[in-house]
């Protein structure tokens, strides 16, 4: 019985042998993915297909993971750590969705492919099975003899016995549909066991299903299906179904050539076996053959670890010992790549023309390489074959560059090179030259030949034109009998470039012309007809033709265009684009009617009927991109096409396999956020059979990537997008699976995403994904609740307040009507009083002047001075109340104007204080003075005298005889403290609110008189002290102590301002008295005598004035100013003395008209007035009084300010009559006065015209009104210089000044100064300032660097300002890189503003107590941290945090930077200086923007570029306090 079973097996292996021969049908396509492709390993020990159609690569260096386009490793988002615990990936499984186990080397790991966590079993280290059943439940044999299975509730491994199992003799394990366990071994005890879950748990029961004859070699399983090899070498296949083993093929043969089998799979009906030490074979099934398997031998020669099936695509995925990954794909066409640039052929020149002649000898024409020769070729042998070069060194080729081959009559073939033409005859096995002489020169540049009979050649030559041949018939051997040579635009080498031709039929040839276009010849008219598509297509490179062919629906142009299609009737049909940069350099047809296009970017498929097109690149395994013009030919025999390219050339081959269409799903791949890759399944959720993505309103700018895997022609999908709420245009995406979008707002959007066949021009369905941007909190559902709740909230209290309102203004409107009826009442007093003092000027002046003239009088008795003395007395005492009252309305009008000057008060009070001290010695007072010494204080002088001495008066009057009063003065808290304190009755508590109230005072002086002055005093001192932003308080107890104390702020000095004040003129005729009668003294107008007017309203004054100058000066008397004025026009006096508030025109006014009349501006005048404010004498000095005395005045005063004036018009006639009123002096030098006037408008004719190179003396003295010599003439008494001289030396200044104070170059200040010549400013301003302008400028700067404190504070201020403006310019850009809302950007910039100005008020008042460099130094430190606070700014409310810091602190480093610099700089150089500052300033955020790009750029976040502006505040910060100090030690 044995005998006859190996008789049987040996027959059986001969008819293997005689049947199973390897067959050499190249009908598939390989492709492979190795170490060059982004594999972290080639050596691939395990594959695995998820459900998404992801490729997970386990290698001996990690796992790698592949989606079609992509080959990396596998590691989590945004972090370059491992997840596995070993990096030799022995196997990958999956059991529940998106969970894949992954055997290591050190463990297994159950990885989460959508959270990217991993959880690590290290117990299962070594050799194990692992498989897992329909229920995804993981099943694990280990060495230990034990069952593993995984519980997910409790994330650990239970184990189950199996007994009696040898682990060294399993060969594989699996679970099928039934749950059925089945453990294959190598020694007949293959076990089966069903698997049963109970309440206690998994249990196992023995099932002895499976039965076979002999031992078991090799077992490998699927699903549902099992492969073994037994010990006689047959492979079989087990169907765990029926439970039937059917025999395969007897594998014998190619185990002893092959060796151990690593792993087999079965895909459609063909069987892949792979070895683990030589390749792979293929089973392939022939329903047609006797022998149902044949034996298909690949190219994969190296070890094989592993194969796998795809689930969606028909594909096996091979694994490989050190090659990577192969795809075995069955393909309509086998492309086959040969390399030149390789050791067997050492051509590293493209090739530029192919032929495959009726031998099997493909000719390979090269540009530089000649020509290369493989005989027997054919494309499916993949091992080197015999060939030869020719070249002109070893044979009759014209040239190295050979362009084209062409068949021709007689068994020849044609050769076109860069020199000439070369024919082959296959008879004499001979390559000859054949020179051809067109038009007296030999044709050369030949890159296409026709033969369209025995005797006409047609050659096409770029840059010499169209040459026709014609050869001698007679002759066997080719003999040129005439050649002649066709060109266009007049032969113009450029439009001559003819690179290819086409043969329609015997008469018609097409020419395809770089730049012209095609051109159609009839050969036997000899007529060519031009076609341009330039102006059709709007692209003048559609004129570059370098392929042309004609099928049955028209001609086909290859271009640099693109590909154009001619339609039967010569018009251009259209033009398919199918790349960017897509220039077809050839056109061939395959046998289904496909055009195959060679271009720069690899080869297109284009099918005419659906102008759909598949591209072939590197990423379809095609090794030559680039292909070359005129280098494509079809071998009509075996329907071979050919491509040639820079580095070698393709074939391709038709099969007759038919590939399914297939069309795969669209998955969301992954999402970056703001440039950051993110996790994508951390924000994907399901919902209601949704899928939605949502995102956080500040993560509004991200990309979305997806994908569509098909790894056979995945690179031909064309995708579309839109966002619906957005826009109804679908936006084409070409081949990119990114979609980005920016600033979406907070809402809930759809994204549509398609793709497109471009082979077939299908579409696939759209996938759509919800896209929802929630909003901040402050836009929140919740949010806009609260909102709404406050809104209401703030309605109703809106009402109540309206209703309070309207009462409280219904209160207020009759509050205001008693007050404004008061105040009138308040007023009416008030203009009361003041018009009855100014009444009260005019009968004091009359009373005084009298009595001072009495007095005067030595003859008097002393009864008569008696009296008279006590009438001045109480004249004058009279007079200060008249003008304590003229100060209190002042006072309440607002006309009192503050002069804020720096007092020495400590002296002030003791000079007030000690006038005093006659009085208490005299009422035997204790009379104190504690006022501390050498206090100076800010303040109004006048309003502080008034104060001290009102105050101390009042003490005074109401403290008894041997009474205390105490004066105190001193600083407390930065504020100057004035108390007195005087014994006696006190005030009572009710009346303390009434002391200072001025309507109590008015009423006071109605009803009691004698209370009224000191009443108004004190309120005459709140007044000013409130002015003064004081604070005045008194605290009295009842017959022992009363004490005011006066508190002022130290003010800031300020330059004396006048304000217009209204005077009231208004007086109050009340007298009912009869007027006195003066009697003028009657004298006679003395012509001897000056003359002197008098003005004045008030005849007593009038007849006053007159009398005193009555014996001295003739005196013209007038009652009103217009009189006055009448009379100066028929005669002029020498002096005027005019009243000041007359009715009519007022003294004012009068002054003024005298001033402005040219005749009468001369005459001096004297304004007399009752208004005694400092601020009412400048008033009358501006309007143009020599003097302003006030009523009442000291008659001797007056006579001298009189004769005073008078006698300097008589000094100022003598000098103007005398010749040296008409010189001035000038540098030392006496100027006549036109002389001057001359030089000033020369210098003025100069400055306007100093930018005019033209300016010359001629120009001059036309502007002047000269002539040349005239003027030359007016110059030379005046000044020894010649006017071209002061034209230079004037230029020369100016050049000087803008050298120095502005940042402008040589030439902009030469053409400033009106030098156009380099050479000569250069010259002059060198002899003039002793240096070149370039050193002069440098030199001025070194003067600067000299002050080390300013050149310090300049360095320091560049870096800190810089700091600061980048801040401020780049606030935005950092923001919205950041991801934040723009609206809220906005408003925080808003903010920004908003803060500054509060805080420059702020620092305004503290820098006044505090130096500035302190406060600079806050700022710069501020900045400091708020660059430092940026580091870890990511959120809305941080950037408002410093939208609020950076407020605080803008303006006010930028306003005491400037007030800084001006204290430190020389005040005669400020201009210098400040030059140079503005220049720091101008060149800010310069630094600082190209620091912030720098560092993002490097290190790819924006927070730590905004960060490293702190160094720029540091170094500004060391650098300001180093000039600090050493300002503070000068």
């Amino acid at each position: 019985m044995k005998y006859i079973y190996r008789t049987y097996l040996s027959l059986l292996y001969f008819l293997c042998l005689l049947f199973c021969l390897p067959l050499e049908v190249h009908a598939y396509s390989l492709r492979q993915f190795s170490n060059r492709d982004g594999l972290s390993n080639s050596a691939i020990l395990s594959l695995y297909q998820d459900d998404r159609g992801i490729i997970w690569i386990g290698s001996c260096d990690g796992m790698n993971i592949f989606d079609g386009t992509d080959i990396h490793l596998y590691t989590p988002i945004n972090s370059s750590k491992t997840l596995l615990s070993g990096n030799l990936i022995n196997q990958i499984i999956e059991s529940e969705k998106d969970i894949l186990w992954v055997q290591t080397n050190y463990g297994l790991n159950r990885l989460d492919t959508k959270q990217q966590t991993s959880q690590s079993f290290t117990e299962f280290k070594g050799q194990y099975f692992m498989a897992n059943n329909k229920d995804d439940m993981l099943f694990i044999l280990k060495d230990d003899g034990y069952l593993y299975y995984y519980q997910r509730e409790a994330q650990s491994f239970n184990r189950l016995e199996i007994p009696n199992l040898e682990f060294s003799h399993v060969l594989s394990m699996t679970v099928d549909s039934n749950d059925i366990l089945w453990i294959f071994t190598s020694n007949e005890e293959t076990q089966s066991y069903r698997i049963e879950n109970t309440k206690q748990g998994l249990t196992l029961t023995r099932k002895n299903l499976f039965t076979h004859s002999c031992k078991l070699y090799h077992a490998f399983a699927e699903k549902d299906m099992a492969y073994f090899i037994d010990e006689t070498y047959a492979l079989y296949e087990y169907d765990f179904n029926n439970r039937q083993a059917y025999y395969i093929a007897d594998l014998r043969g190619q185990i002893e050539v092959h060796g151990e089998v690593s792993s087999i799979i079965k895909q459609k009906n063909d069987y892949y076996i792979g070895f683990k030490n030589s390749g792979l074979i293929v089973l392939k099934y022939m329903s047609s053959q006797k022998m149902k398997y044949q034996i298909q031998k690949t190219e994969i020669h190296s070890g094989i670890f592993c194969l796998m099936k795809d689930k969606f695509q028909d594909i096996v995925w091979i694994g490989t010992d050190g090659q990577g990954v192969y795809m075995y794909y069955n393909d309509t066409f086998s492309i086959t790549n040969t390399l030149l640039d390789t050791p067997v052929y050492q051509i590293s020149n493209p090739v530029r023309a192919l032929y495959y002649d009726q031998e099997q000898t493909l000719w390979i024409g090269t540009k530089g390489s000649g020509i290369l020769r493989i005989k027997k070729y054919t494309p499916d042998n993949s091992m080197p074959m015999s060939s030869d070069r020719i070249t002109p060194y070893n044979s009759a080729l014209a040239d190295n560059s050979v362009y084209c081959f062409a068949p021709g009559c007689k068994d020849k073939l044609w050769i076109g090179t860069e020199n000439g033409i070369n024919y082959y005859s296959y008879l004499s096995r001979q390559l000859k030259e054949l020179p051809i002489i067109a038009n007296g020169e030999k044709v050369k540049y030949v890159h296409s030949i026709k033969q369209p009979n025995d005797t006409t050649l047609w050659v096409s030559t770029v840059g010499e034109g169209i040459v026709k041949v014609i050869f001698d018939a007679s002759t066997a051997t080719p003999t040129v009998k005439s050649a002649s040579r066709t060109v266009i635009d007049n032969g113009r080498m450029a439009s001559n470039y003819f690179f290819t031709s086409y043969q329609e039929n015997d008469s018609i040839l097409w020419f395809g012309n770089r730049g012209c276009g095609a051109y159609r010849m009839n050969v036997e008219t000899g007529e060519m007809i031009p076609h341009r598509f330039d102006s059709i297509v709007s692209s003048q490179t559609a004129n570059d033709i370098f392929a042309i062919y004609k099928n049955a629906k028209g001609y086909w142009l290859g271009t640099s265009s693109g590909l154009l299609h001619l339609e039967q009737d010569d018009s251009l049909y259209t033009k398919a684009d199918l790349f960017l940069n897509n220039t077809v350099h050839g056109v061939l047809e395959d046998h289904q009617g496909d055009l195959w296009l060679s271009t720069n970017q690899g080869l297109i498929r284009f099918n005419p009927e659906t102008r759909t097109g598949q591209t072939y690149n590197s990423g379809n395994g095609l090794e030559i991109t680039e292909f070359s013009d005129g280098a494509f030919y079809k071998d009509v025999v075996s329907e071979t096409l050919f491509f040639g390219g820079t580095n070698g050339f393709i074939s391709i081959q038709t099969n007759d396999c038919i590939t399914e269409e297939y069309m795969p799903q669209i998955t969301l791949k992954g999402l970056s956020i703001f440039g950051k890759e993110h996790n994508i399944h951390k924000f994907l959720y399901e919902k209601e059979g949704k899928t939605i993505l949502q995102l956080d309103y500040s993560q509004n700018f991200f990309q979305l990537n997806f994908m569509a895997i098909d790894y056979i022609n995945g690179n031909n999908y064309s995708f579309y997008y839109k966002l619906e709420e957005m826009s109804n245009q679908w936006i084409e995406n070409g081949t990119s699976t990114s979609a980005i979008f920016s600033n979406l707002a907070p809402g809930e959007y759809s994204l549509l995403v398609k793709y497109k066949n471009n082979i077939n021009g299908q579409e696939s369905q759209t996938q759509s994904v919800i896209i929802r941007i929630t909003p901040p909190w402050y836009l929140s559902p919740l949010a806009y609740m609260v909102y709404f709740i406050l809104f209401a909230l703030l309605c109703t209290a809106g009402i109540y307040r309206l209703i309070y309102i309207y009462r409280r203004k219904q209160h207020r409107m009759l509050d205001k009507m008693n007050r404004e009826k008061k105040e009138e009442i308040y007023e009416s007093k008030l203009r009361f009083f003041t018009n009855i003092t100014h009444e009260f000027c005019t009968p004091l002046t009359l009373i005084y002047g009298p009595c001072e003239k009495i007095l005067a009088n030595p003859e008097i008795d002393a009864y008569t001075q008696k009296y008279a003395k006590m009438i001045q007395q109480n004249t004058e005492k009279l007079n200060n109340l008249i003008l304590e009252l003229l100060e209190f309305r002042r006072l309440e009008t607002g006309n009192k104007v503050l002069s804020i000057q720096q007092l020495s008060v400590s002296e002030k009070v003791r000079s007030i204080a000690e006038s005093f001290e006659e009085l208490a010695e005299n009422k035997e007072m204790n009379y104190q003075l504690h006022i501390s010494p050498d206090i100076e204080w800010n303040t109004d002088i006048s309003c502080f005298n008034k104060i001290v001495s009102n105050l101390i008066s009042n003490a005074f009057k109401y403290t008894p005889d041997k009474g205390i009063i105490t004066i105190e003065l001193k600083v407390e808290n930065q504020s100057l403290i004035f108390c007195i304190s005087n014994s006696g009755k006190g005030i009572a508590k009710e009346n303390l609110s009434k002391i200072f109230d001025r309507y109590k005072i008015l009423d006071s002086v109605e009803m009691n008189g004698k209370n009224s002055r000191t009443g108004l005093g004190l309120a005459i001192c709140k007044s000013m002290i409130t002015q003064l932003n004081g604070e005045i308080s008194v605290n009295s107890v009842l017959y022992e102590m009363t004490t005011f104390t006066v508190t002022l702020p130290n003010l800031p000095i300020t330059e004396r301002e006048t304000t217009q004040t209204t005077y009231e003129t208004g007086l109050l005729h009340t007298a009912t008295e009869e007027p006195i009668v003066l009697e003028k003294t009657a004298i006679e107008f003395d012509t001897g005598k000056r003359t002197i007017m008098v003005i004045d309203d008030d005849n007593s004054m009038l007849w006053f004035v007159s009398e005193l100058f009555a014996d001295k000066y003739n005196v013209c008397s007038f009652d009103n100013a217009k009189d006055a004025l009448s009379s100066l026009e028929q005669k002029q006096p020498d002096l005027i003395i005019s009243d000041v508030m007359m009715p009519g025109i007022d003294g004012l006014s009068f002054a003024q008209k005298i001033k402005q009349h040219k005749l009468w501006s001369h005459i001096p005048l004297i304004l007399l007035s009752a208004l005694h404010h400092e601020d009412d004498q400048v008033k009358g000095i501006e309007s143009g009084a020599e003097a302003y005395v006030t009523k009442p005045f000291n008659v001797k005063y007056l006579e001298k300010i009189v004769y005073r004036l008078i006698k300097r018009e008589a000094d100022l006639k003598e000098y103007y009559s005398s010749i040296f009123s008409s010189f001035t002096m000038e540098h030392g030098n006496c100027i006549h006065k036109e002389d001057q006037e001359f030089l000033d408008k020369m210098l003025e004719i100069i400055e306007k015209n100093i930018a005019n190179p033209d300016l010359q003396v001629e120009l001059l003295s036309s502007e002047m009104g000269y002539s040349t010599r005239q003027f030359y003439r007016k110059l030379k008494p005046i000044t020894e210089q010649s006017p071209a001289d002061i034209i230079k030396e004037y230029r020369l200044t100016m050049a000087e000044r803008l050298l120095i104070a502005k940042n402008l170059t040589i030439e902009e200040i030469m053409d400033q100064t009106g030098f156009n010549n380099r050479g000569t400013f250069y010259k002059l301003f060198s002899k003039r300032y002793g240096m070149p302008p370039r050193q002069y400028r440098e030199q001025q700067k070194e003067n600067v660097k000299k002050e080390k404190k300013v050149f310090l504070f300049l360095l320091a201020f560049f870096f800190y300002i810089d700091g600061v403006y980048t801040v401020i310019d780049m606030a935005t850009a950092y923001g919205q890189a950041l991801g934040l809302d723009s609206t809220g950007l906005l408003l925080a910039l808003l903010v920004t503003q908003i803060v500054a100005f509060p805080s420059v008020l702020i620092f305004g008042r503290i820098v006044k107590k505090v130096s500035p460099e302190k406060i600079i130094t806050v700022c710069i430190m501020a900045y400091f941290g708020i660059a430092v606070y940026a580091y870890w700014l990511d959120t809305q409310f941080d950037f408002w945090m410093l939208a609020v810091l950076v407020g605080m602190f803008q303006g006010t480093i930028q306003a005491l930077s400037r007030s800084y610099f001006a204290k430190i700089i020389p005040a005669e150089k400020s201009g210098e200086y400040f030059g140079i500052y503005d220049i720091c300033g101008k060149g800010a955020s310069v630094i600082g923007t190209a620091l912030v790009s720098f560092i993002s750029q490097m290190t790819g976040s924006i927070n730590i570029a905004v960060s490293a502006l702190s160094v720029m505040f540091l170094v500004g910060l060391v650098l300001f306090r180093y000039s600090a100090k050493l300002n503070s030690v000068r």
